[in-house]
């Protein structure tokens, strides 16, 4: 099974139902359906399924499983389909044969456009969301001793060497021919495409009519419409340290969500070795999470994960200056900062 074992392969979102916390968990163990009865003639059929390493669950309003079943299954395809093309840990995948050969001369549309979107979120960020940075997790991951649950000491030569296969103008596009531009480089699309895929599911629900709908990918999570008795969708973000359950719960009837965090997903006893990782200085990440509104899924991941690494200020000046964006910083302390546009609050 392909899978993107993404930066957030951990990240446990939860959403809440319109009354209260404590709603029932979303993910579960095994691909699933059910359908669950609320009060009156309104239904809600949710169904989650096992790819991209994680759980996905779609939700949908208003509806039974004989109505909705069929969207439902047409809209995972599409997204297992898309993780397939898109992930890199299958080596013949084309994203896995374009980092083994450092060439792919007939890239399908769907990799040569999340590459087009990511150069254009390179840029908005100054930088600071850069898929080349591959090298840079391989080193990590090969000094951990996974044994032990210790992180062996980085020699700062070696992350120099790997900082020199970084960079996004290393990365040529002509039509459909994709190219690196160095043996040793690599992309992973980890910090955008599942945000990507939750997008291209909600759509195909919408257009099968189901407007009233949740894609929950594995913490990448796109709303649209509203839930029963025309309550918003809620989601909680939880505390990667567990002090505080839900630090803040967003409410929304359209756009999307996304978190970069450290959850559980680091290389040494203190945390401070994470994949969150600076593409220029090849440093990890200084805050605890990010948590990003948008208007869609794919903008709220690739900005999540380039704000994590953002000096602060940057990231809710960045956040201040995007229609329809707004960002929730989490410090190691457990105190949050917030853009101006934010519209969260705490549970």
């Amino acid at each position: 099974m392909s899978s993107f074992l993404s930066r957030r392969h951990f990240l446990r979102f939860a959403l809440v139902s319109a009354g209260m916390l404590g709603a029932a968990p979303l993910l579960s163990l095994a691909p699933s359906a059910a359908l669950a009865r609320t009060s009156g003639s309104e239904e809600t059929y949710t169904r989650t399924a096992l790819f991209m390493g994680t759980m996905v669950t779609v939700t949908v309003a208003g509806t039974t499983a004989e109505q909705a079943g069929e969207a439902v299954s047409t809209a995972l395809a599409l997204g297992r389909d898309m993780a397939g093309t898109l992930t890199r840990f299958n080596t013949s995948a084309p994203l896995g044969q374009l980092n083994a050969s450092t060439a792919l001369n007939d890239a399908p549309p769907a990799l040569v456009h999340l590459m087009q979107r990511s150069q254009q979120m390179h840029a908005l960020t100054g930088g600071a969301f850069d898929p080349t940075v591959l090298p840079l997790l391989h080193l990590l991951e090969s000094h951990r001793d996974h044994k032990a649950q210790k992180h062996l000491q980085l020699d700062q030569a070696e992350v120099r060497d790997a900082l020199e296969m970084v960079g996004m103008e290393r990365v040529h596009a002509d039509g459909y021919a994709l190219r690196l531009e160095r043996q040793g480089m690599g992309i992973t699309l980890d910090g955008i495409a599942k945000g990507h895929i939750a997008d291209l599911m909600s759509r195909s629900l919408s257009s099968a009519g189901y407007p009233n709908h949740c894609v929950n990918a594995g913490g990448d999570i796109a709303v649209s419409g509203s839930k029963l008795k025309g309550q918003p969708w809620r989601i909680a973000i939880e505390d990667p340290y567990g002090k505080n359950a839900y630090p803040q719960v967003v409410e929304a009837y359209s756009g999307a969500v996304a978190t970069s965090g450290i959850y559980e997903i680091f290389y040494n006893a203190d945390a401070s070795r994470n994949h969150l990782v600076n593409p220029v200085t090849g440093a990890s990440a200084g805050l605890a999470s990010v948590t990003v509104t948008a208007p869609d899924c794919l903008t709220a991941d690739a900005l999540a994960t380039a704000m994590a690494i953002m000096p602060p200020r940057e990231a809710l000046h960045l956040a201040d200056s995007l229609s329809g964006c707004a960002c929730c910083l989490l410090r190691h302390d457990g105190l949050t900062q917030c853009s101006r546009n934010w519209r969260g609050r705490s549970a």
